[in-house]
């Protein structure tokens, strides 16, 4: 009886994906001497390698429990760097083994964990973070849920369908000749496949280019949940639905998308929308990549706060009441270096270098003498050269003999307890913008300790009747700058002077004759501070207020809302000039500019004109 074409194709489907010949030839409804005359047949489908692969899929054993495994893939479960060079032929490097074995850890514990991975370009990151250490942590636990996620869509699926033809192999991979010669790989001993059992299930489940499902041992039965063993999904992507035990996010930070603040914005809240909201209670999350800038999204993640009660973590010291660790791999250890950058020099930690195969000391000493500020944080994986920005983060927490800038038990709106108004200036500034932030800040002075202390700031987008305007059908003012001066006056300590960057206040604010009867009755006095000829004053310009938080003269409310509003002075202060907005410390400089003309005291004999000790020290 002549089978037909529909069954020679169910045929070869299902030996294809590793029936027998006995079952495949069953379910296509003909004999097994019919299925070997096909086999044998030029005409049949299956010819040489492609038949060596069908029957070698053939013998493949089912999912093997961990006592009945081989010596060697009972040592890979436990040994990432063997892992690795027996299944993949890669020769590890310390670094790589390092951030698998924390990971391995972080699954372990029974809570929610997020973690922020920074590694340099070209150190071989993204093989081991988006197939390697997944195809691990799935050997080590087939039932596990991942997810793989990228900013484009068709990334994340290339990743995914990478790991899913590791697992499908069952001829060990064969190194890059060239590879072989710099003695960065090897051939593979063998395959995943064959040392723990088929992972590619016999039955049509989900086996997918963005998702597919591992065989299960036969004691675990089906997966049961909706979610496959690992997933794709790109931010470029409509919303999906879907919880996993661990989700891994790859080089997610884009710079040519990140230009503008709008655009930084978006992502921040893309990812605590969608990034965030796909992890399991208890499961793994982690943000990977490159640092790109001072502001960029992994420092937005590293800034985020978690409360923790003292008996959800062990060891407290480990959360330092931040919602994500942070494992850091950089290209040089200056710490560890010993001038012995040659190929044969061993790799971190025995030695400087985090991978001298990939990133050469010849290569770093290029970009350190050409791109200096961007090796620190590109490669370095810091926020900035700490020795090129304006305030080292030192002096604003206090580290080592600084006696730091926080009050820690003072909120926004609180006047420090003991000030006298009469021993005290009260002065507001403002950097306004058309199209982008306004910085406004309120500074109370105390001449005699030469502390100044923050009282409240507002960084927002606004327009100029935001600021102050008049209601001609109410006939009353409003605005943020009417609002603080009564608030202050009602405080007790009033505002004497508004500081107004020149340009805006000429523009919008001094010309109109409501501002001057506001500035007549509340007796304020408003100074239009022109930026551009003093902003790089070598004397006089911005640099000069670094002095005050280096000794601890600025005080910064640290408790509650004081400290997020704080946290927008300090994160620009602790960047310029490399951070994507400078407003809130060009309206800090405003006040430490015009106050020495602003607040003179009185001395005995009127001689002389009072100056801050910090500007007599530079005259």
């Amino acid at each position: 009886m002549a089978i037909t074409s529909l069954q020679r194709k169910k045929y070869f489907d299902l030996r294809g994906v590793g029936y027998s010949q006995q079952k495949a030839a069953d379910a296509a409804g003909f004999s097994r001497a019919t299925a070997a005359r096909l086999e044998n047949s030029a005409s049949g489908g299956l010819s040489g390698e492609k038949l060596h692969v069908a029957k070698k899929e053939e013998d493949l054993p089912d999912p093997l429990k961990r006592e009945d495994l081989c010596p060697e893939a009972q040592r890979a479960l436990e040994d990432f760097g063997y892992f690795q060079r027996r299944y993949f032929g890669r020769i590890a490097y310390p670094w790589q083994v390092e951030a698998a074995n924390r990971i391995a850890a972080f699954l372990d514990t029974p809570n929610e964990e997020y973690v922020v991975i920074n590694a340099p370009p070209g150190a071989g990151k993204t093989a081991c973070f988006v197939h390697d250490i997944p195809a691990w942590v799935t050997c080590r636990n087939r039932n596990i849920r991942g997810m793989i996620g990228s900013n484009t869509m068709s990334l994340a699926k290339r990743n995914v369908l990478r790991l899913r033809r590791s697992f499908e192999r069952i001829v060990p991979e064969r190194a890059h000749p060239d590879m072989v010669k710099r003695g960065q790989a090897v051939d593979a001993e063998s395959t995943m496949a064959l040392d723990f059992g088929r992972f590619k299930p016999l039955e049509r489940d989900m086996w997918t280019s963005d998702g597919f499902i591992v065989m299960q041992e036969e004691s675990m039965g089906a997966i049961s949940e909706k979610e496959p063993t690992w997933s794709a999904y790109g931010m470029d992507t409509a919303f999906i639905g879907g919880r996993y035990d661990f989700v891994i996010w790859d080089d997610l930070v884009d710079p040519r998308k990140l230009r503008s603040v709008e655009q930084k914005e978006a992502l921040q809240d893309m990812w605590v929308d969608v990034g965030e909201t796909r992890l399991e209670p208890g499961g793994l999350l982690i943000l990977q990549g490159q640092r790109i800038s001072s502001d960029d999204l992994y420092r937005y993640a590293l800034d985020m706060s978690a409360p923790y009660e003292d008996d959800e973590v062990e060891d407290e010291a480990l959360r330092q009441g931040k919602k994500y660790h942070h494992i850091i791999f950089k290209a040089h250890y200056e710490e560890l270096c010993t001038e012995n950058h040659g190929k044969e020099a061993k790799a971190y930690p025995e030695g400087c270098l985090l991978s001298p195969g990939r990133l050469p000391w010849k290569k770093i000493q290029t970009l350190k003498e050409n791109r200096g500020e961007r090796f620190e944080v590109i490669y370095q994986q810091q926020d900035t050269d700490p020795s090129e920005v304006l305030v080292p983060k030192s002096w604003i927490y206090g580290d080592g003999d600084y006696p730091g800038c926080i009050d820690k038990n003072r909120d926004r709106l609180q006047i420090p307890a003991g000030l006298n108004a009469g021993d005290c200036v009260s002065i507001a500034t403002a950097d306004p913008s058309p199209t982008n932030y306004w910085s406004i800040q309120w500074w109370i002075y105390h001449p005699e300790s030469e502390q100044r202390f923050l009282i409240d700031l507002i960084r927002a987008k606004m327009d100029a009747p935001d600021f102050l305007d008049w209601l001609t059908d109410s006939k009353q003012y409003v605005g943020i700058m009417n609002e603080w001066q009564n608030l202050s006056e009602s405080m007790g300590f009033p505002i004497t002077t508004w500081i107004v960057e020149a340009n805006a206040a000429q523009r919008f604010l001094l010309q109109y004759d409501y501002v001057k009867r506001w500035r007549s009755f509340h007796g304020v006095d408003i100074i239009a501070h022109t930026t551009s000829r003093n902003k790089s004053d070598a004397t006089y310009g911005v640099e000069t207020i670094a002095p005050h938080y280096r000794f601890g003269r600025v005080r910064l409310p640290w408790k509650n809302e004081g400290k997020i509003l704080s946290m927008k002075l300090v994160d620009e202060v602790t960047h310029y000039p490399y951070g994507r907005t400078d407003d809130c410390v060009m309206a800090h400089w405003f006040f430490e500019w015009n106050l020495p003309n602003i607040y003179t005291p009185r001395r005995p004999g009127g001689r002389g004109t009072w100056r801050p000790t910090w500007i007599k020290a530079r005259i």
